[in-house]
């Protein structure tokens, strides 16, 4: 029971924190050298007549980039890896999975000096039915980094077995690492453990596959975990987990590609699951591509329990993202709309979707590899035990390749844009500073718009020189493009003073802005 006085003094405290944190939302954004995205609120401070629009990746009409062309492939390629860019060879080095009922997965490697263009190297390292031509590895990789910097060349490669780091001078042939131990918290019989680099806090960053308990269902969940050298990690922290309204949108995906599944159980048996999440930073912040699992039903014979196997479904990926240096608080974005979808059915990615550990940025593009199967988690092809399943796969296999590797591309920063339509629209960001010789850039397409900004004080009055009227409109398609007012680009003036930007668009998106450094002036 508490007194007049105590409840006084709570009082006191709840207006002294909420005043606080008035406070502490009204300092100025540090601008600093990262472009500033629009995938969450965190530079926005009002709206009018704009909308923030998640953009989908374009997937490359040369789909699949890669298929399983040897019996030592399998029939379908997943991939649980990666794709780097190995610039001291010049060339991209792929680690995927191939699937053949009964003989499972094996790891694989391909290289391209294109992105586009696969080869499959003879590694000589597996036998196979006798010989060992092929590009069969001998460890199943879910994914890999590559640190060519590592000052033991034994390092220069790391990847993941199950959940113990390995090392690799070429990345074909692995050893465990001294010491390594199992990432802890996650399951013993884990195999869905997505990580990269950090390069914004020099570390590793893993997120396995975990289960938990929502509402009536356990639940394919997401975790974090992470490590400085790769070999000791902490506990795996849970971070994402499906509720209710993952189950809505599940019975809505699930009703609408039910020609991609082989077994529905009805709509009060659809529910969500996470298969599993890439995190990777970009921009001083963190994005996620999260791989949202829709169960339709369960093969025969298997318990409807989610979480333990046998789920049928189709997968696509969802975006997320976190500005939290320990990777604890994600948010989702755009309301949970679909990032990257499935394809029409029959199609090589008609049915499921996972992504490789990170995207990779090739010039003012953002390549993302995923691969993707055409047919659902528990389909026979997957584990065949009656006479029925083995035709069905026949039937399958006549319709051609069922599951390959796939690129689909977005511009630089494209990931979430705001957008405006045929009536003017405002964006008004926070209070900003920056520091340094500084002009304003933006990433917009205004090809057949245009977008105007103004530069304010405290107190959302336009500064002399910076109004609206002073800009030069922008119209046009650029990733950088100066910001100019009457002929100037130079805002060095307003460095070290808080400010906020106002950007009128009408037929317009911008998906980005920086305060970019001045080129220095050449020397005499």
């Amino acid at each position: 029971m508490h007194t007049t006085g105590q409840m006084t003094i709570c009082v006191l405290i709840l207006l002294l924190t909420s005043v606080g944190l008035a406070a502490d939302e009204r300092e100025p954004i540090e601008l600093g050298q990262h472009r500033q995205l629009f995938v969450d609120d965190y530079v926005i401070a009002d709206m009018q007549d704009v909308k923030q629009v998640l953009n989908q990746p374009q997937k490359h009409p040369a789909n699949p980039v890669v298929w399983p062309e040897h019996p030592w492939e399998g029939d379908m390629l997943i991939l649980y890896g990666s794709v780097v860019y190995d610039d001291v060879e010049n060339i991209f080095k792929l680690w995927y999975v191939g699937w053949r009922e009964v003989e499972g997965v094996r790891g694989l490697y391909a290289t391209s000096k294109d992105g586009l263009h696969w080869d499959k190297p003879q590694l000589g390292l597996v036998n196979y039915e006798g010989a060992t031509a092929n590009n069969r590895i001998p460890w199943f990789a879910m994914g890999m980094v590559h640190s060519p910097d590592d000052p033991d060349p034994a390092r220069r490669y790391k990847s993941l077995s199950r959940r113990r780091g390995t090392a690799s001078p070429t990345g074909v042939s692995f050893e465990a690492l001294p010491g390594s131990e199992n990432i802890p918290g996650v399951l013993a019989s884990d195999n869905v453990i997505p990580f990269c680099y950090d390069e914004l806090e020099s570390r590793y960053i893993a997120f396995p596959k975990v289960v938990r308990t929502s509402g009536a269902w356990k639940r394919r969940s997401v975790s974090v975990a992470v490590s400085k050298d790769f070999s000791t990690w902490n506990t795996a922290e849970t971070v994402l987990v499906p509720d209710a309204r993952d189950d809505e949108l599940a019975r809505e995906r699930v009703a609408a590609l039910t020609d991609r599944v082989a077994y529905d159980s009805g709509p009060e048996w659809h529910n969500a699951q996470f298969y599993g999440m890439c995190g990777f930073p970009y921009e001083g912040m963190y994005l996620g591509m999260l791989w949202v699992f829709d169960i339709s039903g369960w093969a025969p014979g298997k318990a409807k329990i989610p979480g333990i196997g046998g789920e049928d479904g189709p997968s696509a990926v969802e975006l997320t993202s976190s500005r939290d240096r320990s990777l604890l608080n994600w948010q989702r974005v755009c309301d949970r709309d679909v990032f990257i979808p499935v394809g029409d059915v029959d199609t090589f990615d008609g049915a499921i979707i996972y992504t490789a550990n990170r995207p990779i940025i090739v010039g003012d593009e953002i390549w993302i590899y995923y691969s993707g199967n055409r047919v659902g988690h528990a389909h026979p092809m997957r584990r065949p035990k009656l006479p029925a399943d083995y035709e069905l796969i026949a039937k399958t296999r006549a319709k051609g390749p069922i599951g390959g590797v796939g690129l689909a591309t977005l511009r630089l920063d494209g990931w979430v844009s705001v957008d405006a339509g045929h009536v003017e629209g405002i964006l008004t960001t926070k209070s900003l500073i920056f520091e340094g010789k500084k002009k304003l850039v933006i990433n917009a397409n205004a090809a057949s718009g245009s977008i105007g900004v103004e530069i304010m004080d405290q107190a959302g009055q336009p500064l002399p020189g910076f109004a609206k009227s002073d800009c030069d409109t922008f119209i046009g398609d650029a990733i950088r493009h100066t910001v100019v007012w009457n002929g100037r680009s130079d805002i060095s003036e307003l460095a070290g003073k808080p400010v906020s930007l106002r950007f009128y668009l009408q037929d317009a998106k911008l998906f980005s802005f920086t305060a970019a450094e001045v080129p220095a002036a050449p020397a005499l």
